[in-house]
């Protein structure tokens, strides 16, 4: 179903967001990029997930960075897997 694939993506890119945020700046960036690539190109050839959910996924996730405020970034991040 629709949501079980858009809520393994969020979790998913929400584990690679907080793996870049701990890792120093020069290899958090490179992880969180490849690591989203990776993974959604082996998860859409694995038939876990279709083309068509990484793509509103990654705007979704896009989106969360244009957010100004941290705090209502967080609140934002928090109602999307509501």
């Amino acid at each position: 179903p629709a949501f079980v694939e858009a809520f393994f993506m969020e979790v998913t890119f929400e584990i690679l967001r907080e793996a870049g945020i701990r890792l120093p700046k020069a290899i958090g960036s490179a992880v969180s990029i490849v690591g989203a690539l990776v993974i959604g190109q082996a998860a859409v050839q694995a038939g876990i997930v279709s083309p068509a959910m990484v793509i509103i996924v990654s705007i979704t996730a896009i989106t969360s960075f244009a957010t100004p405020s941290f705090d209502m970034a967080i609140s934002a991040r928090l109602i999307r897997f509501l």
